[in-house]
Order: C-alpha cells, then structure tokens, then sequence
C-alpha cells in the first residue's frame, strides 16, 4: 500500500461528480458570477416600494431569481473546491462566493424591516394580489419572527458582518482538511502508510486491536498538537452565535437557532433528558463488546467500531455497494428505486479519496440541478451504509426541487437527517433478513447496533457538549482547551458508564468534529433517527398508505414547519414517545443478538 494518495486525475471519469451540469466550465461560472454581481445592485431600487402587493410580489421574485443563480454559483464553487482543496483556482472562487452573499445580504437588508413595518391587515390585504397565494406561508414564517427583525441600518450591519462571524468556520475547515497532516502508521500488514480519514474510518473496523490503536491514537496528533488553537476557533464560532442571538433579541443561543425552524426548545431538552434517563441498551451494547472481544482492561474508544462476530472484514466493490442501496430501497417504491438508480449512473456522486479532497461525505444540491454526493468510498460497510445515507439526502432534495417552487424548494435542517436515516435503516432490514449464516447475521446485527450508539446515542451525548458550552461562555466563562477535555470527558463517561475508559484523545474529541461549528446541528441527528425509525416501522407494517405519506414527506420542502409536516408524516416529535421507541428497539436488537450468542 502506497503512503501517497492518489491525485485527481488519476481517477476515472465515471467515478467522479458532473459538475458540468450546473455550469459547463469555469468560463460560463465567471460569466454568471458577473451578472448576478451586476445584478444585485439593482434590488436597491425595491426599497421604500413596498406599498402594494403587486409591487411586493415583483421584490420577491426578483431576490428570488438571483437567489437562485447564487444557488447554482455557490453549489458549483463550493464542490470545485471540495475535489482538491489545494487547487487555489477553485479556493478562490468559493472564497469569493462569500463575499458575494454578503452583497446580496447587505442589498435585500431593507427587505424584513420593511415588510415587517406594515401592520396586519395592509400585509393580509397585499397577500390577496394575484400570485402572492404561493407566498402565504413564506410570508408567516417571516412575520413570526417580527421581534427579532432589526431595523434596516441593523440589518445592514449584520449582513456585512457575515464572513467575519463565518471565520472560526472557515479557518477550521482550512486546517481540517487542507493543512493537517496525519502520522505514517503500519497497516495490517504491517506496512507503512499515511493516515488518512478515509484510512481511519477503515482501520477502526478491523479486527485487529493494535491497528485500531494506532490509527486512532495517530488521528489525534495533529489535534492535539494545535489544541490551544482549535479551543480559540471554537470558542470564537460560540462567540459568532452569541452576537446573533443577543443582538436579534434572542433568550440564547440555543432559542436563537432553534427559532429558525420554528423548533421548540423543549424538542432538545427532552432528547438529552430522555437519552440520559434510558442508557440501559448502550450499558449492554458495551458489556457485549467487553465480553465478545475478550477486553479485559476495558472498553476503548477504538473498540466500538471493531467487528464483534467476524475476523475477516469484508469488502465491497462500488458496484456491490450500489445494489445494496438499491435492494435496501425496494419498500420505498418503484418511483424512488428509479430515481434512486439515476443517481448512480448521471453524474451525481464523487466516488473515491484523492489527494487534497475533503473528508467524509456529504450531499449538496441547488435549485434546478440534480443532487450531488461526495464519498470517499474505501469498500467497507460502513461506507455501503454512508452511500445509502448520502442518498437518502440526495433522494429527499430531488423529490423536493421537483415537487415545489423555488420559495420550498429546500428542506429545514431538523428533516435533512429523516430520509438519510431511513435509506440505513432499510439497508440494515435488508440486509439481516438476507443474511446466509448465523455470523453474518450477529455481524449486521452489530452494525445496526453500532448506528443506534453512533446516530441517536452519540449524537445525544455531542448536543449535550454543544449546550453545555455555549451556556458556559453565555455566562462569562473561559472555554480553554483544558476545561473542552474536562468537560466532554465527563460527558462522555456519563453516557458510556464504568466499563468504559475515557482517553485523553477520547477528552479532545470536540476538537475535530466539523459539525460543532454549525450552531446546534448534531441534535438533529439523533432527533431525525428517531422519525426516521417511526416511518420505516409504518411503511413495513402499513404499507401503500404509510409509503404515500413518506413520499409526501419527502416532497414537502419547506412549505409546511418541519414539526407539521413530521406530524402529517405520523410521528409527533413533541413528545418523548418516539425516542422511547428507538431506545426499545435497540434493546430488541440487542436481545436477538445474546439469543444468538447464547
């Protein structure tokens, strides 16, 4: 095994994105950059105008049209830049992306104030003009959050303070997946290679503990070599969330983001309350693991990935890979298993690791263009399932751009992780009642196991930390990278109990996860797997029905809050049931397992 990645073109061209759909080459992406560029000025002419609907309604589609094609700009610069982050071409044009969503902020800053300065019934008189209708629920979601709308000049003030207070963001992700480099380690044939994320994601699979040891004591190098650094970036990114919360009003950061989707604090509390309160299946997940891998000094962190009834870790070809997904989606319908199969022949996906790439795996989309998914695919079943997941993103943002107008034409970030979540849960089902013997099946029953620990449990765990440190710097505190460790340590072994060791690289997890600079995301996660688990439970026990009500869901975008259009879906995500649910579940799955065991 080579201790050099791969460089892009050494890749072929089936296994990588058609970014040429959204815009052909780079020329074409200048040419547009500087019409909307050219544009944007002119939304000016809007303001002191709202004075009839008619002249509403031409505002908003004007912002509209060039939101659209920032959309498009954005989507192409931000994935450009993504295959090979040291390509400095395509650094630059994403960098310069950002310096025109801030115009275009600054432009229509006049825009809410405005709006939100006509009272009642003129606004209720301005939504009767014909083609307004589309807009009624566009224009709730606005005026529901008419006490944290500034005034103009305020507004201005806080769109030119857009890339300052993305910064933290920025600079991380500079370091995380463009400057950092990880140590040479021997592989499992003891051969030297360079650690890679893809490779961890790999190594903390195998059944072999030292391998696993290494790669994850590797991984937290560079980490922990700049910890004092990435404790000021994410101190900072909490700082960027306290100035929007204080200065839009908010009671905390929390309300303040939560608010966005119009999502009840309550909905976090009662997650963590109820995850906290009910850790009986993770205990026996844990003692299974001592137990099963013979760990007689404990349960590491580099042990809860590693193969609990097979010594031989399998690989997929992508080829395998895609039918599996498609075989896991067959209770969805022959419409989505068709779409789903275009997305793996026209140019959606970005298959394989290469050198500069960014790590980990993501889908993106923009209005009017299919949907994209980055991997990294290495062959393991964890990567079989992050495709299925990826294209379950993928899947829910096709049904949504072509299904509503471009108002709805994306999806609150509390539904992004229901349809991911359920595309896994498929594949998992499929994949047990498949299984050829009684070890393959105890091997996918662990690995549906691993996703109850990783999707609802682990991610509780996170949006413990994310509310614990934000609450600590709302009140005055200093977050030094030795109270970071104390403080998700002591989280961490809460969640995982007395069997388990807490590292001092297990300590400096938050340091290199992304999504803590995304300001109260993780929950999501956890919330979202369990919906996902109360929709895939209907449409196996209900089906047609349950399955028509789901692909609703998915074609629903933003024209409903994402609680009512959960709600419309079957699943009441005010109350503690469904979480409860997914607890017994896995405390189900953990039972057929020690039924196998013996």
């Amino acid at each position: 095994m080579s201790t050099e990645q791969i460089t892009r073109d050494q890749i072929d061209q089936k296994d990588k994105w058609k970014l040429e759909d959204i815009f052909e080459n780079d020329t074409l992406w200048e040419a547009e950059f500087k019409r909307v560029k050219n544009g944007i000025p002119g939304l000016a002419d809007f303001k002191g105008t709202l004075t009839s609907g008619q002249n509403l309604l031409k505002c908003i589609k004007a912002m509209h049209d060039l939101e659209e094609a920032i959309g498009k700009l954005y989507a192409y610069a931000h994935m450009r830049n993504d295959e090979d982050k040291s390509v400095a071409k395509h650094q630059e044009q994403y960098d310069r992306m950002g310096g025109l969503l801030v115009e275009y902020n600054e432009a229509v800053s006049f825009f809410e104030p405005e709006l939100l300065a006509l009272d009642d019934a003129k606004l209720a008189e301005f939504g009767q003009e014909p083609g307004m209708e589309i807009y009624a629920h566009f224009l709730e979601n606005m005026t529901r959050v008419k006490p944290h709308i500034l005034s103009e000049k305020e507004e201005r003030l806080m769109a030119l303070a857009g890339e300052v207070r993305r910064a933290p963001a920025d600079i991380f992700s500079m370091f995380d997946n463009a400057d950092i480099e990880f140590p040479i380690i021997k592989d499992e044939n003891d051969k030297e290679v360079r650690l890679t994320n893809a490779l961890y994601g790999k190594f903390q699979q195998s059944p072999d503990r030292r391998l696993r040891k290494d790669s994850y004591l590797a991984l937290y190098k560079p980490y922990l070599a700049n910890r004092n650094t990435l404790a000021a970036s994410y101190s900072s990114i909490i700082k960027s969330h306290i100035f929007n919360a204080r200065a839009r009003n908010y009671e905390s950061t929390l309300h303040a983001s939560l608010d966005s989707n119009n999502i009840p604090t309550d909905v976090y509390h009662t997650l963590i309350e109820t995850a906290k309160n009910n850790l009986k299946p993770l205990h026996r997940f844990i003692d299974l693991r001592k137990r099963v891998l013979k760990l007689d000094d404990g349960v590491f962190d580099y042990d809860l990935r590693a193969p609990l009834f097979s010594s031989k870790q399998r690989e997929y070809s992508w080829e395998e890979a895609c039918d599996l997904v498609i075989n896991g989606a067959q209770d969805l319908g022959d419409d989505y298993v068709s779409n789903l199969k275009k997305g793996f022949t026209d140019g959606w996906i970005d298959v394989y690791e290469n050198k500069g790439k960014r790590s980990g795996a993501y889908s993106s989309g923009t209005y009017g263009v299919h949907p994209y998914v980055l991997m990294n695919y290495n062959g393991t079943l964890n990567d079989v399932f992050t495709l299925t997941h990826e294209m379950g993103h993928a899947l829910h943002t096709f049904y949504t751009i072509n299904n509503q107008p471009f108002v709805y034409g994306d999806y609150p970030i509390f539904l992004a992780e229901v349809a991911s979540t359920a595309n896994e849960a498929l594949l998992e089902k499929f994949l047990i009642d498949n299984a050829k013997s009684k070890e393959e099946k105890l091997a996918l029953l662990n690995a549906a196991l691993e996703k109850y620990n990783g999707t609802f449990y682990r991610q509780a765990l996170f949006a413990e930390f994310e509310f614990k440190s934000h609450r600590a710097i709302e009140k005055g505190e200093a977050l030094t990278a030795d109270k970071l460790d104390e403080m998700f340590g002591d989280i961490y072994k809460s969640y995982y109990g007395d069997e388990f060791t807490v590292l001092r690289e297990n300590k400096a997890l938050w340091s290199r996860v992304p999504h803590f600079y995304y300001n109260y995301y993780v929950f999501q996660y956890s919330t979202s797997f369990v919906a996902s688990s109360a929709l895939v439970s209907k449409i196996l026990e209900e089906g047609d029905n349950a399955r028509e009500k789901y692909l609703s869901f998915l074609k629903s975008g933003r024209s409903k809050y994402a609680m009512d259009t959960l709600l419309d879906a079957g699943v009441d995500m005010r109350s503690a049931e469904p979480a409860i649910r997914t607890i017994n579940l896995m405390d189900d799955l953990m039972d057929q397992v020690e039924e196998l065991v013996g």
